[in-house]
């Protein structure tokens, strides 16, 4: 029993790595353009509106939300922009169907969102094209369309808009809507992290860290991640700390991989959490403190990282850094497991055969551990031992109940791709996701 989970934990260690994110930019805002009221009185602004100006009707929505000359108001500025969207302005059309979309000030309502998106980029306003793109990629209030995402992106991209370039970089990396091309991808993150958009400059670090697109060169890498970085990519940290633990063009250094990788759990990244944790765990750049990995790695499970569950479930098994308790360990460990992570399947028949923290049951360990059989080809190798030592000790009807439980599982996540198996698995986890408006 105990060699068993034992080589389990240690794949548990190697298998901390990298999982991936792939989407665009978040729907972008458009106020950068509300600096313009304060060359015009607001009172001035107010009777033009007043008057049924639709333009100076967005300038006073503007006025309210950044307190320009008159005392903030939300609810003020929302009024002011839906009369000015109902005249058609196209801004104030995309700019309700912003708040529509986050849901600011008025309920989250993705179907009024796309109707004012599409109102706005009939009328070739760039952010309104961008942002109905992004709800056809998602499928937010509309079906899910990859063609018409990208062709929206395209349309944004020719007018220089930098989120549609990296979007249409996202396309190309993942073959949405278009034919996979790291090379292109590459092009539309340089332009634009050269118009100074920080996610675009760590998505180019990324490539140039991994060689896609163009050849690999560290020192290119390094010059976009600490540019993005700097200007507060939270992502960008973790992949400076990955090249400063491992060297990528750098001397050496998990003492300044550690503090790179905090800054970056300490603003939620999972990935960074993960790290952070397995530097306690093992003692490399920091003191050994299993407590302090246990913390970092329960942070990661709580939000749904099935890396994170694995290793929490794992260290309560253990008792490190927590007290032992092997029906959290299954708890945690059965999380990870339905989302498709092999090496949770595989500690958790682990524990169905032992009946360590769940009943003792031969089935139901086949079926994790034959579902854990499918994963990466060091877990697929410690699983097949164990699963051929639990077939000598089955019965016929365990056997054929156990093979049973893993049909009607797979039948009833069809859909679930293995969390720890990706094509081409890269070093770092995503191209950026996030550009707040």
């Amino acid at each position: 029993m105990n060699r068993q989970c034992f080589v389990v934990g240690c794949i548990l260690v190697a298998a901390i790595s990298v999982s991936a994110q792939d989407t665009s930019v978040a729907p972008i805002d458009n106020l950068q353009n509300a600096g313009a009221n304060r060359s015009v009185p607001f009172v001035e602004l107010l009777r033009q509106a007043e008057a049924g100006d639709g333009y100076a009707q967005y300038k006073v929505a503007n006025a309210y939300a950044t307190g320009a000359g008159v005392s903030k108001d939300g609810a003020e500025a929302i009024r002011w922009w839906l009369k000015s969207a109902r005249q058609g302005v196209a801004d104030a059309e995309n700019k309700l169907g912003y708040l529509y979309e986050r849901g600011i000030g008025v309920p989250r309502d993705y179907v009024e969102a796309v109707h004012w998106f599409s109102s706005a980029a009939e009328q070739k306003l760039p952010a309104a094209q961008y942002n109905l793109g992004y709800m056809y990629e998602h499928g937010e209030g509309v079906p899910r369309n990859y063609d018409r995402a990208v062709d929206l992106f395209d349309q944004a991209a020719a007018q220089g808009l930098a989120e549609a370039r990296i979007g249409l970089g996202i396309a190309y990396t993942l073959g949405t809507g278009v034919p996979r091309s790291d090379t292109e991808a590459f092009r539309l993150f340089r332009v634009a992290a050269e118009q100074g958009v920080p996610s675009a400059e760590y998505d180019l670090g990324v490539m140039y860290l991994e060689g896609r697109g163009a050849a690999r060169n560290y020192p290119e890498a390094l010059r976009w991640l600490s540019q993005a970085a700097n200007r507060g990519m939270i992502e960008a940290y973790r992949a400076l700390g990955r090249m400063y633990e491992y060297g990528n063009g750098i001397e050496r250094d998990p003492v300044k991989a550690a503090e790179l990788y905090r800054k970056a759990a300490e603003h939620g990244n999972v990935s960074a959490q993960n790290e952070l944790a397995l530097l306690y765990k093992t003692g490399k750049g920091v003191r050994q403190d299993h407590s302090e990995a246990a913390k970092w790695f329960r942070r990661a499970a709580e939000q749904g990282n099935p890396v994170g569950e694995n290793a929490i479930g794992y260290m309560y098994y253990r008792g490190e850094g927590v007290s032992r308790d092997y029906r959290q360990a299954a708890d945690w460990l059965r999380k990870a497991a339905e989302q498709n992570y092999a090496l949770a399947q595989l500690n958790l028949g682990v524990l169905y055969q032992n009946g360590l923290g769940v009943p003792l049951n031969y089935a139901e360990a086949y079926k994790w551990l034959a579902l854990g059989s499918n994963g990466s080809s060091d877990v697929s190798a410690a699983s097949k031992p164990v699963l051929d030592e639990l077939k000598q000790i089955m019965t016929t009807s365990q056997l054929r109940d156990g093979k049973a439980r893993v049909s009607d599982w797979m039948a009833s996540h069809d859909k679930l791709k293995l969390a720890d198996q990706k094509p081409e698995v890269t070093e770092l986890d995503n191209y950026s996701t996030a550009a707040q408006p």
